[in-house]
């Protein structure tokens, strides 16, 4: 044992947990903690961004590019508050995301004296969103309660958690033992008699399906064994986008995913929550197999013929290894067709087709798309080909305007060899702008795209559509965006075509320094026409 601060504490705690970055904002009830990071700053790095929802974004996007566990610090109170939006994405999209705060003074903790930064009760508030969050208070158990955290993050499905001590605590010296890096929990191996069913299903089956989600990451080659084995095609969501890649025959996105299961007699759905196929698109009499590592999220929404709770990788081996030698019944005539016919339709989907088209060439195979919730980014959901894992990155199911960019920063900080682009209207642009200081601060290259119709044109489109042109706080002013990332003092640059988009974009990227692109459009191809039924119309009959 050592005698050490609680901030010390936490500052080896996390290194022997291999966390290399954190990203976060000082104050003063993390001094303690602040000046533990500086004595460690050859084998810990800071990163310090202009908003608490910055420095969690940044966290978020690390941990989304990587697997690795991603760490911020913010205040406690307020610099809680503000990044517990990015929290709840990072558990809507199954992220291990460690948030780290501090409290008002031991003492002083639950009296609603009115201390600076104090809320009614910040550990309550915290487990409306996630479902680890521990204050340690006394340095010497620190060790365990991060190891717990990281045991919890990265035990069946990924997931965030909030852990707090108070200024004095970090500050105080106890002896305290660092322990090794925590273990996460052994997944359930795959029950062999459910293999054995799942295996005769499938080799019955006539046009079998596969279908995956976010769930589906590290587990790529198992995916891709199980579909050429059984000649399924594999629909993946837009978080599993680049499972297989887009030149893969079997491969396919959502919009064919709705043709295909109307042809299925059998669907492997595999990670995935599974939600708008089961409660939008009907097929009562479907047999579905489910594959995830979550025993209560498997029977969600709707329970299906088989269950294997497991490790996607090890279930689907085990599937492989269960069909050798078995004759299949499977002949999936078609779907090829369904594929080239969506490609064409959304080929003519000017200029939105055209744009990402210059996206597409202009970034290397593996290069990396933080994709905001805006109008092109529905279109890239489907339009954009993605060829590797990880490349196509969106916020989770709680589609939160302007995580992109700090999120995308987070990414690039942690992937500094792949190149790395992002887009947002410029509604969600402006959630978080301030953190292009951060990019210029900290030499993070990425490029930024900002479709500017000078609207939020979602609701926009959705008030002209369904409520007669009735427009409402939907019109927006906005800055010179050049001018607003060259007063940042990045590159700025406007494009009104295509083919000025694939230069402009090809430079900055080659340039390897942070830039902006603003890209001026008017009415935009509604995608949701191809979309049959989203989940928010509720359940399809039959």
């Amino acid at each position: 044992m050592t005698v050490m601060t609680g901030g010390d504490a936490i500052a080896e705690s996390l290194i022997a947990n291999g966390v290399d970055t954190v990203f976060g904002i000082p104050g003063i009830q993390l001094d303690n903690l602040f000046d533990a990071f500086y004595r460690r700053r050859n084998r810990l790095r800071v990163i310090h961004t202009r908003h608490e929802a910055g420095a969690a974004y940044m966290a978020m996007g690390y941990a989304q590019s990587t697997d690795r566990t991603g760490t911020f610090v913010v205040v406690p109170g307020p610099g809680l508050l503000n990044s517990l939006t990015a929290l709840g994405d990072a558990a809507s999209a199954n992220l291990p995301v460690l948030g780290i705060t501090g409290q008002i003074p031991s003492a002083q903790i639950g009296l609603g004296l009115g201390i600076p930064h104090e809320i009614k009760d910040q550990m309550r508030a915290a487990e409306g969103v996630v479902d680890w969050v521990r204050r340690a208070n006394h340095p010497s158990e620190v060790p365990a309660l991060v190891n717990d955290a990281f045991r919890h993050m990265r035990s069946r499905r990924r997931k965030p958690a909030v852990f707090e001590m108070a200024p004095d605590m970090m500050g105080a010296k106890a002896p305290v033992e660092i322990l090794p890096a925590a273990s996460p929990d052994a997944p359930p191996a795959p029950d062999p008699e459910a293999v054995r069913r799942a295996a005769a299903m499938i080799a019955d089956a006539t046009f079998p399906i596969v279908m995956v989600g976010g769930g589906i990451a590290g587990a790529e080659g198992a995916l891709k064994a199980l579909a050429e084995r059984i000649g399924a095609p594999v629909v993946m969501n837009q978080n599993a986008r680049g499972a297989l890649p887009e030149d893969h025959p079997l491969a396919h996105h959502m919009l064919a995913g709705q043709e295909l299961w109307a042809k299925a007699d059998l669907v492997i759905a595999v990670g995935t929550r599974f939600t708008t196929p089961a409660l939008s698109w009907g097929r009562g009499d479907l047999s579905v197999i489910r594959i995830d590592i979550d025993p209560v999220q498997i029977r969600k929404p709707a329970r299906a013929a088989l269950a294997l709770v497991a490790d996607a990788a090890e279930a689907m081996a085990a599937l492989v290894q269960a069909l050798e030698g078995k004759p299949l019944k499977a002949r999936p005539d078609g779907h090829a067709a369904i594929r080239e016919e969506l490609r064409r339709k959304l080929d003519a989907m000017e200029p939105t087709a055209g744009y990402a088209r210059a996206l597409r060439q202009a970034l290397p195979r593996d290069g990396m798309v933080f994709s905001d919730i805006t109008q092109f980014g529905i279109y890239t959901r489907y339009g954009m080909p993605m060829y590797c894992p990880k490349t196509y990155l969106m916020p989770g199911y709680e589609a939160t305007l302007g995580w992109a960019y700090p999120a995308a920063l987070g990414a690039q900080i942690a992937n500094p060899d792949r190149k790395v682009v992002t887009f947002a209207g410029d509604g969600g642009f402006l959630f978080n702008m301030q953190e292009m200081a951060t990019a210029v601060q900290h030499h993070i290259p990425v490029v930024g795209i900002v479709f500017n119709n000078n609207l939020y044109g979602n609701v926009h489109g959705i008030q002209a559509k369904s409520f007669g042109g009735r427009h409402i706080a939907v019109d927006l002013k906005n800055p010179d965006f050049v001018t607003l990332a060259r007063a940042f003092g990045m590159q700025g640059a406007r494009v009104e075509s295509a083919d000025q988009m694939f230069e402009t974009l090809r430079k900055f990227l080659d340039a390897g320094a942070p830039a902006l692109i603003e890209v001026p459009v008017g009415d935009l191809p509604d995608m949701w026409s191809l979309v049959k039924r989203p989940p928010s119309a509720g359940p399809a009959p039959g």
